[in-house]
């Protein structure tokens, strides 16, 4: 019995021994490498949801608690074809024998050492890793009661898991790329550690490395159930989040302060593959609340401040970033430096964009702006009701830029809205490489607001179609083609297109605008009737390269005008020739057109338009706050767009007048005329004008460069007639004959008073083979006997050979020493002063007969006194003259109209 028992011992120990020996053969001899490799693998793969590959060795230290290596892991990705998510030079973790015998898998102290992981997102959403549906086991848990499963945590979140145990890992590279963002982040760790400190109540973690070239940092401490801190740096970026778990019966997760410093902003850009087309620095801070499914922002304030002194600024909330709702956010965008905006915008290139204040709320999903408000250097401009706007991507290019695709943006009322448009931003930061098509409809009161309920039905709708680009480097209006619909009052279309918005260059612009009957249409929009009839305004522009021109029309009733111009930027100065050209026009047409359009003109009054608001988001005034000011422009200095100065200073200017025919003006029946610039030197004639069988033509000149202000004008006006000038002076003296006259002065063109009071010149009358019914002239010049026996006398007639008024003119003094009235038998000479500006005359009148200067004048007189109230005194007894050189003989040619005096020899 003893030798039974002894063998059977024996045989129970070799028993033991055998199993040992065997247990030790499977784990550590080569060749059950296989089936070691199979084991882990196949238990690591259902630990993390995803396959698992073993291609080198696993070793097992045996003992209660295993130490296991595992050298050459790959976990290949499952929906990428040919693509690795992980491959590990070497694992290492510590088992739990006691533990996995009783069913529970509990790792600890785990060691990774070269470790690249890859996690990847293709366009059409397939990611790299698959998320696994297997709980992680809990330590805590198993620790607890391992038998007990119904605390067990179902988190599938690796987090989680590492945060329960003690990790280290060594030269991990992480490859996260997002063919959707376009985004790439490549972190280099030299080491990364997870310890459980204070036996498993405090988890510290540190780490060190770089992403994308930049110097990486992280330290946390995270006590169980206590607040937690956080702070990570790349460079000179740092960012902290410090927070409180929130209690499972809470719904898990945590609340934390956020803040993050840029550090320099270009730093920034270069951290996430960014074009680094910004300097500057910005800080963002915000409560944030992280729960499953729930990220939760508020009290967010951010600010960016230029190395060029533009500010950027955020302030709001967000119910939840994963689902993108319950957004309110007011954003503002200084865009020059405090105090130091640009100058007033004097030419339409010179306008810059200074400010953008918003108010964004996200709605159904979408974007909407409350409020999007403009300001520039030249006008100030509010829009209200604009969005939804949804942005279907947000991606990195690969030329480095970020970018916005398929923005789809209304504005106006929910229900109709007013503006649909859709495109894409190829670069955010700098609001370049952008393309925008969409169409603009609404009823006829979006643009004429003063319309009644009642008559807006009357004027239809507008539809717009438009694309905006900036293909070509600038801003450009690739198109837009605008017209009325369901209307019979009016009609309006547009066609434009513009390649530079900024320049004005390559532009192609159309306009037609017909309104039935003006008195009924003004009538509707709250402003003065006037009846003008059909009225039509027409307008084009068509610019290309250096050559550009316009037109603008205007129509009413049987009367049209059309100005036209055309502008070469091909040589030093422009080059601008134009046209003002009619075959009719009716003056009471023209005046009531013109008043119309003076009505409608009045609908983009400055008056009355509502306030533009100071472009500061309302919040209480801080230290801070001071930064942001008011990106109103001063209402007492408005923007001079067109320099008047410098287009007639620099400019090669001519323009022709000619209007065929006016009617509507006793006389009146045409003008030409043509104006010309060029060197500064202005020249405008000759002006020629038919009226009442009279013709002027006139012309003027000055010097823009050195004397701007004064204006010579000189011309000449033939064919008026005698009798209807005395019948208008009333006079009651019929007469015949064509008057004419030439005039050559220079004065101060600052007013019209100020110009005839400083004219300098010389102006000349003139009438030959005229007549008038009365001999005094005769009685006045042969006396009373020599006159009782006139043919003049007889026939109550005075044929007048010509009369002569030549006149100096010298500020407010008209002079004269040889104004000459002939007839056959008398010649009147006459000379003196006229001062209008000291309403003072003094003139002297001889008449004596023809060819005898030397005789005695029969009837000489004197004008004299104030010229508002002149005196006429006759020098009864007449007068004789003499030459001071004894001179008295006429000569046998002698000339009619030259004072025989002067004629003497």
């Amino acid at each position: 019995m003893s030798k039974l028992l002894t063998r059977m011992t024996v045989l129970l120990l070799g028993l033991v021994v055998g199993v040992l020996a065997l247990g030790w053969v499977v784990l550590a001899s080569p060749i059950f490498s296989e089936m070691r490799r199979s084991i882990v693998a196949s238990t690591l793969s259902d630990l993390i949801g995803q396959e698992l590959l073993v291609e080198e060795d696993v070793r097992v230290v045996v003992g209660p608690v295993s130490h296991i290596y595992v050298s050459g892991v790959k976990i290949p990705s499952k929906a990428i074809e040919d693509t690795t998510l992980a491959n590990l030079d070497l694992l290492e973790f510590d088992l739990d024998l006691v533990a996995l015998l009783q069913g529970s898998l509990d790792l600890d102290n785990l060691k990774v050492d070269g470790m690249q992981v890859n996690l990847l997102t293709q366009n059409d959403g397939t990611t790299s890793w698959t998320p696994s549906t297997t709980p992680l086991p809990d330590k805590a848990a198993t620790q607890a009661d391992p038998t007990d499963t119904t605390g067990a945590e179902t988190d599938t979140d690796i987090l989680a898991f590492l945060s329960q145990r003690t990790a280290d890992f060594s030269s991990v590279g992480l490859t996260i790329e997002d063919e959707t963002s376009g985004f790439t982040f490549v972190f280099n760790l030299e080491a990364l550690s997870l310890a459980q400190l204070e036996n498993g109540a405090r988890v510290g973690v540190t780490g060190a490395g770089g992403i994308n070239g930049q110097d990486f940092q992280i330290k946390g401490d995270f006590p169980r159930g206590n607040p937690f801190t956080t702070l990570a740096s790349f460079g000179d970026m740092e960012i902290s989040l410090n927070g409180t778990p929130i209690s499972a019966e809470q719904g898990g997760g945590y609340s934390a302060a956020f803040r993050f410093n840029t550090g320099e902003f270009g730093d920034f850009l270069d951290v996430i593959g960014l074009e680094r087309v910004l300097e500057g620095n910005g800080e963002l801070t915000a409560d944030v609340v992280s729960q499953k499914g729930l990220l939760k922002v508020d009290n967010l304030e951010a600010a960016v401040t230029l190395a060029e002194g533009q500010l950027l600024s955020a302030s709001g909330s967000a119910e939840n970033l994963l689902t993108r709702t319950g957004f309110d956010l007011q954003l503002l965008a200084r865009l020059y430096p405090k105090g130091k905006p640009p100058g007033r915008a004097a030419e339409l290139k010179d306008i810059k964009l200074m400010g953008i204040e918003t108010h964004i709320v996200s709605q159904d999903n979408a974007l909407e702006f409350k409020s999007l408000n403009f300001a520039t250097n030249a006008f100030d401009q509010g829009l209200e009701q604009v969005g939804p706007v949804k942005i279907g991507r947000i991606h990195r290019t690969p030329e480095g830029t970020l970018a916005m695709d398929d923005i789809s943006l209304k504005a106006g009322p929910k229900d109709a809205p007013y503006l649909d448009a859709t495109g894409d931003i190829n670069d955010v930061l700098q609001l370049k490489d952008l393309a925008f098509q969409g169409r603009l409809a609404a009823s006829a009161d979006l643009i004429l607001r003063d319309l009644e309920p009642e008559d807006a039905a009357k004027f239809g709708g507008v539809e717009v179609d438009f694309i905006v680009d900036d293909a070509k480097g600038h801003l450009g209006l690739t198109e837009l083609d605008a017209r009325t619909v369901d209307t019979e009052l009016w009609s309006l279309a547009v066609n434009a297109a513009l390649g530079d918005v900024m320049k004005l260059q390559e532009i192609s612009f159309a306009l037609d605008l017909d309104i039935a009957e003006s008195a009924s249409f003004l009538r509707a929009l709250k402003l003065k009737a006037v009846d003008s009839g059909a009225l039509e305004i027409t307008a084009s522009a068509e610019g290309a390269g250096t050559e550009f021109s316009t037109t603008l029309g205007l129509a009413a009733r049987s009367s049209r005008i059309l100005a036209s111009l055309s502008t070469s930027l091909a040589e030093d100065v422009p080059v601008v020739r134009g046209k003002i050209d009619s075959d009719n026009i009716a003056l009471k047409d023209l005046q009531d057109a013109m008043a119309a359009v003076k009505q409608l003109a009045s609908l983009s009054d400055g008056t009355k338009k509502p306030e533009v608001q100071p472009l500061v988001l309302p919040k209480e005034e801080t230290e801070e706050d001071t930064d942001v000011q008011p990106l109103v422009l001063p209402k007492d200095q408005p923007a001079e767009i067109l320099d008047l100065e410098a287009l007639l200073t620099k400019t090669d200017l001519a323009v022709e007048i000619d209007i065929r025919k006016i009617s509507g003006q006793q006389g009146v029946s045409s003008v030409s005329s043509d104006l010309a610039v060029k060197q500064g030197k202005a020249r405008f004639g000759p002006l020629e004008v038919n009226y009442g069988g009279g013709y002027f033509r006139i012309s003027a000149s000055a010097d823009l460069v050195n004397s701007p202000r004064n204006v010579s004008v000189s011309g000449a006006t033939s064919g008026w007639d005698f009798g209807k000038i005395l019948k208008a002076a009333g006079l009651g003296i019929d007469a015949h004959g064509k008057l004419r006259g030439d005039f050559d002065v220079t004065g101060n063109l600052t007013s019209v008073q100020t110009y005839i009071n400083s004219m300098r010149g010389t102006a000349s009358i003139a009438m030959s083979n005229g007549g008038i019914s009365t001999s005094l002239l005769e009685l006045a010049g042969l006396g009373i006997f020599p006159w009782l026996f006139s043919e003049e006398l007889r026939q109550r007639y005075t044929d007048i050979v010509c009369v002569v008024a030549p006149v100096q003119i010298n500020a407010g003094r008209v002079t004269s020493n040889s104004i000459v009235a002939e007839t056959a038998s008398v010649q009147l000479v006459a000379k003196g002063e006229i001062d209008w500006k000291k309403d003072r005359i003094a003139l002297r009148a001889e008449p004596r007969r023809v060819g005898k200067p030397l005789a005695r004048s029969a009837w000489p007189f004197d004008v004299t006194g104030q010229l508002s109230a002149p005196k006429f005194k006759l020098d009864v007894g007449g007068s004789r003259s003499r030459r001071s050189d004894g001179a008295d003989q006429m000569p046998a040619n002698r000339k009619p109209c030259v004072p025989d005096m002067r004629q003497l020899q």
